[in-house]
């Protein structure tokens, strides 16, 4: 699995590289464009980052105002994260190069598998071991 994760990134880290972002970074723009303003915890668990990594990574990402954060109303406890406009600008950028590097995949492999592939990843992040 390591070994096809990393097959896939090497055509997607050019175009992260143009834009100057961080494969970590990028995880965790597409979280929030995916699924909105979200609590920092549920966004290091969706892009599978360590919670010190996370911090880092927005402090990095709100200095040059492509999220923004703030506590909570409910929970003074927790911080959601969400994109700025400026964020949402660069993702609409980025969107068609990645979108090539999709569609090519896709036409390598086709639809079905491509769907099949996706479908057991998703099985398989959800097991737990037992």
């Amino acid at each position: 699995m390591l070994r096809a994760r990393e097959a896939m990134m090497l055509s997607f880290r050019p175009i992260l590289t143009k834009y100057g972002f961080t494969e970590q970074q990028w995880r965790v723009l597409r979280v929030l464009s995916e699924k909105g303003t979200s609590d920092a915890g549920q966004v290091a668990f969706d892009a599978c980052i360590l919670a010190p990594s996370l911090s880092r990574i927005i402090g990095k990402l709100e200095k040059n105002n492509f999220i923004s954060r703030f506590v909570d109303n409910k929970d003074g406890r927790r911080i959601n994260l969400t994109l700025t406009p400026l964020g949402e600008e660069i993702l609409s950028k980025i969107a068609p190069d990645m979108d090539v590097v999709y569609k090519a995949i896709q036409k390598r492999y086709g639809a079905e598998k491509l769907n099949d592939l996706l479908n057991l990843l998703g099985e398989v992040s959800e097991w737990r071991g037992r």
